[in-house]
């Protein structure tokens, strides 16, 4: 009896687990058939939603039962979808590198090529693309003379417009029939992958090849060198652009002529054959070439202003060399030229006064033009004294002659003189009077308050340094505007002289009385040269020379030699022997109290003009 016990203990054990697994699934089978009710009533959301239990939302009433949070929910905020209206938002696009090759014609609307132009051949292009121009506007329109339709404004502007866009069109298809020709080239499959993937010095020549090749046909790629030296990336690639666009427009691209755009041509008598079509081309281009020219000055306008040396005389010599080479833009790059008489830096005004007289000396005959150009830079406002000092150095060193349209260019450096002196007195009293008003209002303001005695005292040692300098350098002016005077007057034509003498004499005596010395020498010097063309001793002259004799500044004075040269020529020229014997008297004297040096000076005087009046 003792052994059935521990077998139903085993029993019970054992079927515990069973019935826990069968509670198990009537628990689920009973859930299963809830819902499988509860859907067949519409109280349960469809098989594929993932929430389980009831809804106990009305089935009657569309939407939510509860009204949603006036709070706002704690999700991310979406980003609103564009897609359906894309200006809204647009994205920004990528700029082009500067060396990559831009297509002149992707505006073109489409469709514009579908029909074919008859055109001249895309190799068929000589070494200049004016020359073939020319041969063929020789051919097409003969002897007659390119004379604009007689018809309005508006009227033209539309035969313009409607003859542009067949230019353009003509232009594309004569590009595509270029590179249909030349894919057969191994050198120029070459130039296109240097082009596209080679390095910048790469595509600088492969661009340089290309054009050189075929300008019209090229187009794209002179925009991209254009880009080059356009951009805002940076300034590496402007050093290497300059040097070879400058080659391309001298060598390759520019005629001896300027440049003419469409407007100035007779568009409507232009066949519509296939050289007026190919003319027609040749005109577009032309009228290209001339705006793409025009980007490349304002370029080199903006690079001589620029704070880097280097590229600042890069561009000022580019400037020079298109500007003695060929004469479209000329006025610009002449008035750019003249502008960097005023730059800051010494040595960049010194190398524009260079270029400007190499200019000279290869174009005689731009004298006159350039004259006029430093004359409207003189006279501009704000302009300040070291440029006008650079200015008038640089009239200084004309050459002039008496033969041609010597006399009248001389008449113009002096008119230009003679104003610019005038200027210089008006602004030289005005500014004695400003420097003597405000040492007065220094003055009070020091004896009023003892506490700001040292910071006065420093602004007042600054005003008269500021002082000083000014009109050390307006001195320097005058004399280079008498050295510029006594060049120019033995040119100018003896009847208008005397108009000269009769005007200018009370600025010139004025000016021999001034504190600096070398100024009134110049001065006399140049009232000594009217009088002898006129024949005429002047009294007040030898006044003054003689006033001159006791200065102690002649001996300080940086041109001694002038003064006492000056002095000689008076008295031998001179016809009273009694002013003559007075002159030799003052000259004793002063030799008593000068230094060996000029001692010996007034004793060669004495000795010459001894020899040229014996009765003395």
């Amino acid at each position: 009896m003792a052994e059935p016990t521990p077998k139903s203990k085993r029993t019970k054990k054992a079927k515990k687990p069973s019935a826990r697994e069968g509670d198990g699934e009537d628990m689920d089978t009973l859930k299963s058939d809830v819902a499988t009710f509860a859907s067949s009533l519409g109280l349960l959301p469809g098989a594929g939603d993932s929430n389980g239990g009831f809804d106990d939302s009305d089935f009657r009433k569309s939407g939510p039962m509860y009204k949603s949070s006036k709070f706002p929910s704690k999700q991310p905020h979406q980003k609103p979808d564009n897609t359906a209206n894309p200006h809204l938002n647009p994205r920004p696009t990528k700029k082009p590198h500067p060396l990559e090759l831009r297509d002149s014609y992707a505006a073109t609307k489409p469709g514009a090529v579908n029909t074919n132009y008859p055109l001249m051949k895309a190799a068929a292009l000589s070494g200049q693309w004016y020359t073939d121009a020319d041969e063929l506007e020789a051919r097409v329109l003969g002897g007659r003379k390119q004379v604009p339709p007689a018809v309005g404004l508006q009227e033209m502007q539309g035969i313009v417009e409607r003859k542009r866009e067949l230019a353009e069109k003509l232009m594309l298809q004569y590009a595509r029939e270029y590179d249909a020709v030349r894919r057969g080239h191994g050198d120029l499959k070459l130039l296109d992958i240097s082009a596209k993937s080679g390095t910048s010095a790469d595509k600088v020549s492969a661009f340089t090849c290309l054009v050189e090749d075929n300008p019209i046909a090229n187009m794209k790629a002179l925009d991209s060198l254009l880009g080059m030296i356009t951009s805002k990336v940076g300034k590496r690639y402007a050093f290497t652009g300059f040097d070879a666009i400058k080659e391309l427009f001298l060598m390759r691209l520019l005629p001896d002529r300027k440049l003419k755009s469409l407007i100035q041509r007779p568009l409507d008598i232009l066949p519509e054959t296939k050289d007026g079509y190919s003319l027609l081309l040749f005109w577009h281009w032309e009228d290209c070439l001339k705006q793409r020219y025009e980007r490349f000055v304002m370029a080199l306008e903006d690079a001589v202003k620029d704070m880097l040396p280097n590229l600042k005389d890069k561009a000022m010599k580019t400037v020079f060399m298109l500007l003695k080479s060929k004469s479209e833009q000329e006025r610009r790059l002449l008035t750019a030229l003249v502008n960097k008489l005023g730059d800051p830096e010494r040595r960049a005004a010194s190398s524009a006064a260079y270029l400007l007289t190499c200019l000279l000396a290869a174009h005689p005959n731009m004298k006159m033009v350039v004259i006029d150009e430093v004359d409207s830079f003189l006279f501009r406002p704000h302009v300040g004294l070291r440029a006008k000092y650079q200015a008038v150095n640089f009239l200084s060193q004309i050459l002039l002659t008496n033969k041609g349209d010597g006399p009248k260019i001389a008449k113009r450096l002096v008119d230009v003189y003679i104003a610019l002196f005038k200027v210089l007195m008006s602004s030289g009293d005005t500014k004695g009077d400003t420097y003597s008003k405000d040492s007065k209002k220094k003055v009070g303001k020091i004896e009023g308050g003892n506490n700001k005695m040292d910071s006065r005292s420093k602004g007042n040692n600054e005003v008269g340094s500021t002082a000083g300098s000014d009109l050390e350098l307006d001195s320097r002016i005058l004399s280079a505007l008498l050295t510029g005077v006594n060049r120019a007057l033995p040119y100018v034509a003896s009847s208008e002289v005397d108009d000269i003498v009769e005007v200018q004499t009370p600025i010139l005596f004025r000016l021999v009385h001034a504190e600096n010395f070398n100024v009134g020498v110049q001065a006399l010097m140049l009232l000594f040269q009217i009088s002898i063309k006129n024949n005429i001793a002047s009294d007040r002259l030898y006044r003054a020379l003689y006033s001159k004799l006791l200065s102690p500044s002649a001996v300080t004075s940086s041109k001694p030699e002038l003064f006492l040269g000056l002095l000689v020529k008076a008295m031998k020229n001179d016809v009273m022997l009694k002013r003559v014997a007075a002159f030799s008297k003052r000259l004793l004297q002063v030799a008593l109290q000068r230094p060996p040096q000029y001692a010996c000076g007034c004793l060669f005087i004495l000795s010459e003009v001894l020899k040229a009046k014996p009765p003395l």
